[in-house]
């Protein structure tokens, strides 16, 4: 029943569904996530998209599908009918400077143990590549539509064959980004950023980096980040493949929209995606590890989406 609700939902009138970035550690036999559990019962028309990142991939015996928290929450997580799981895995060995270096071994094994996963009774139904590329250097269109391939293909793997769900995450737009939607994943992260200006940034809080080198989002009002930076990158007949990820939402954006972070300003916000028809998003107040801070708080936000998506 599961499947065929995912199957369903997906097929309806062009909803934006919710990617999580879920980092946290689940503690208290998966208690830490009971926010999100009930933001998602909550919500049962979001379709939930979950990635799962014990500690930059699939984990070890001391902290993945050995640690009875993970297979507790994971589970829990699981078995709410709008939800579907993947599992983390990057191309970078040095922290995103250089996109697609990972030894083809080492990746590929990683993707092999989140198979291991589903033999234990959490449906990982797919992979998240983080630190993806946007350009072509480094062989990177080869490198994508090789893993890609792989994902979907070895017959080893257990995310569901040809219809393992793949994100690419480059976190921003890059001059051959369409390259990259021809190579058929399911989302494109070509926008990851934070609502709040640098000087008002909290590092580890919100992902949100106080030396700048990002565009608060929607500085120049509601949907302009999508309109004029990934749109012209992306081009916006891929909307419905691309995801949005919103960090730090608190305080105010900056000129000349000078947006304060409320309740109303995110129902702004949030219309303004769904209206462009994105397939995913995120806004949180804080970052991967917290998400219970207002006013974006996930159940806030998920609310919010909801209403959005029905309007």
């Amino acid at each position: 029943m599961k499947l065929v609700l995912l199957c369903s939902l997906a097929a309806t009138a062009m909803a934006t569904d919710l990617l999580l970035p879920l980092y946290q550690y689940p503690a208290s036999t998966g208690g830490a996530w009971d926010p999100i559990k009930a933001a998602l019962a909550a919500n049962p028309s979001v379709t939930a998209t979950i990635i799962i990142n014990p500690n930059n991939g699939p984990g070890d015996a001391n902290q993945g599908i050995d640690d009875p928290q993970y297979v507790a929450g994971t589970k829990a997580l699981a078995a709410l009918p709008n939800v579907r799981l993947i599992g983390y895995v990057h191309t970078s060995t040095d922290w995103g400077a250089t996109r697609c270096n990972v030894p083809w071994s080492s990746i590929t094994a990683d993707i092999r143990k989140w198979s291991t996963w589903v033999d234990r009774g959490v449906p990982i139904g797919g992979i998240f590549i983080d630190e993806a590329p946007a350009d072509t250097s480094n062989d990177c269109v080869n490198y994508m539509r090789n893993l890609t391939t792989f994902i979907r293909t070895d017959p080893a793997l257990r995310f569901g064959g040809s219809n393992a769900f793949v994100v690419y995450n480059p976190g921003g737009t890059g001059p051959s980004l369409p390259a990259y939607y021809d190579l058929q994943p399911n989302l494109i992260v070509a926008l990851e950023t934070c609502f709040t200006v640098p000087e008002r940034a909290g590092e580890d809080y919100d992902q949100c980096p106080r030396a700048g080198g990002y565009e608060p989002y929607d500085h120049a009002g509601p949907g302009r980040s999508i309109d004029d930076v990934l749109f012209p990158a992306a081009g916006a007949a891929n909307a419905p493949r691309t995801a949005v990820l919103v960090h730090g939402f608190h305080d105010f954006n900056g000129a000349p929209a000078n947006l304060s972070a409320t309740p109303a300003v995110l129902d702004q916000l949030v219309a303004a995606v769904v209206q462009r028809r994105i397939g995913a998003t995120f806004f949180n107040t804080a970052g991967y590890h917290t998400f219970e801070d207002g006013p974006a708080s996930i159940g806030n936000f998920m609310g919010v989406l909801a209403a959005k998506n029905a309007a």
